[in-house]
């Protein structure tokens, strides 16, 4: 199948041909969140795409930013004299974040994007108050502005310390966040600077070295460490400081910053192949709204592009993804004694399958996609959801038959039925093979005689129906396109 998508930016108007039904909800769904159950899908289905997408947006926007924890602005001596270390508040930090993700949608998946944009990696600089102050910046700005979005991270005591933002002083100048300002930030490597802005930009970058109440505190401005000479940043000369580098860059460089933004939008959330023509048409809407980032979310998640059906099945899951999929699409309730710490095992499986979440491969982030998948973390990948199912099914085993049921009526008897809703519920559009249908029909049916089908011997309230689902799910969940989003 040709998966060029080459629909417009126009309004999506549901047809015979791209209809609006429960798929499209769930794309939605796994594309701006992280999955959703039927039952809630079902009740969406009253309101137009325009509408559920405003709604979406809304929601995420006002959401409140996740209280603070009691240790979020104390100072190292604080952290120590608690009884705990830092890896102790890192790891509370990172299980709240999993559960932002099982609860929170849009939002939480935007944070995540920009938290792979505006990267810091934990454990070079190792203070988990920095981490929850950084997080809470990510929420802040997600749906906000993106030039206010440069000019707060940049300033985060995370990013001072793993860029060495902290280290900059007039005295001994420190580029690499002058570096990757430009280069991953804003816009794109070796695009419309030269080594000169970078050095003439770490000299007005500097004078961020200061803790405002003892180690480990936030860290304010300095005037005794800022250069306070000229520079010549993009052609324009002056004593230039932090905000200034931050205006020059948006006011020189618009069309660059908002090409490169939208193209990383793009890969993220539409198909990892660029349609130039698209992030072209959206980087105009970025820069006529000043850089608000919601004109470019509504233009793009509303439009017949990205509800075209060539981008559905285009996107690898990501570990984090293919873990909180399976618990929002289901629902389904662990065993009392695994319940407590599910999060805990998810966030584990996430860090073997090379996905910690605050933590990239690099500055540079992770690349998504192909990279997600190798002969080690697939197997992995199917071991490890295969596991969450059986302890959904050693916790209740009856919910696997509320489920199925929920999605096919209480009478249905067709097992090839019951195989095709179950199909289009756990992936987005696509036709699997026959020979893979067959398969799935003969593992649903099990051992059971095919004239208990035939003769009405078997229903839906048959004894062995919920480790029929089950396996049905299983063997979903071992097909290639189950990867896929």
């Amino acid at each position: 199948m040709d998966k060029c998508n080459d629909s417009s930016l126009e309004l999506y108007v549901p047809s015979n041909t791209n209809p609006w039904d429960l798929s499209k909800i769930r794309f939605i769904y796994r594309r701006l969140g992280f999955g959703i159950s039927n039952e809630k899908a079902e009740v969406l289905l009253n309101k137009t795409p325009d509408e559920l997408i405003d709604q979406i947006i809304a929601e995420a926007k006002f959401l409140p930013l996740t209280s603070a924890p009691v240790w979020g602005f104390w100072n190292n001596a604080e952290i120590n004299n608690s009884g705990y270390n830092q890896g102790y508040y890192k790891k509370l930090w990172q299980k709240q974040a999993f559960s932002n993700f099982l609860s929170d949608g849009f939002r939480e998946r935007l944070t995540l994007f920009w938290s792979n944009h505006f990267v810091t990696e934990y454990y070079d600089y190792n203070q988990s108050q920095y981490l929850y102050q950084y997080h809470s910046r990510l929420q802040q700005y997600s749906l906000g502005n993106f030039k206010e979005f440069v000019s707060a991270i940049g300033l985060e005591p995370a990013m001072l310390k793993y860029l060495s933002g902290y280290s900059n002083k007039k005295k001994a100048p420190n580029e690499n966040y002058a570096r990757e300002l430009y280069e991953l930030f804003t816009l794109g490597e070796g695009n419309g600077y030269t080594s000169t802005d970078i050095t003439e930009t770490s000299r007005a970058l500097t004078g961020y070295n200061k803790y405002s109440n003892g180690n480990g505190s936030v860290i304010i401005f300095n005037q005794n460490t800022f250069d306070n000479g000229e520079k010549t940043i993009f052609g324009k000369t002056g004593n230039w400081g932090y905000q200034d580098v931050v205006d020059i860059l948006f006011q020189e460089k618009k069309e660059l910053i908002a090409n490169f933004i939208c193209e990383k939008l793009y890969k993220y959330f539409i198909s990892p192949v660029l349609n130039k023509e698209i992030t072209s048409e959206l980087a105009s809407t970025f820069i006529s709204n000043n850089f608000e980032l919601i004109p470019v979310y509504n233009q793009l998640f509303k439009s017949e592009h990205f509800f075209d059906l060539k981008s559905s099945n285009v996107l690898i899951k990501s570990p984090i993804d293919l873990f909180v999929f399976i618990q929002n699409d289901f629902e389904f309730v662990f065993p009392e004694n695994f319940q407590k710490n599910h999060t805990d095992y998810l966030r584990a499986r996430c860090i073997e399958m090379g996905q910690e979440i605050f933590k990239p491969v690099d500055v540079a982030g992770w690349q998504e996609n192909q990279d997600w998948i190798s002969t080690g973390t697939l197997p992995m990948r199917w071991e490890f959801i295969d596991y969450i199912l059986n302890r959904h099914l050693a916790g209740n085993k009856e919910q696997f038959r509320t489920f199925i049921k929920s999605l096919v009526g209480n009478d249905e008897k067709d097992p090839k039925v019951i195989v095709d809703k179950l199909k289009e519920y756990m992936f987005c559009k696509y036709d699997i093979k026959d020979e893979e249908r067959i398969d799935a029909i003969n593992i649903f049916k099990g051992d059971i005689p095919d004239n208990y089908f035939e003769d009405g011997t078997w229903t839906l309230n048959y004894e062995n129906v919920p480790n029929q689902v089950f396996k049905l799910m299983s063997y979903f969940i071992s097909l290639p396109e189950f990867q896929l989003k």
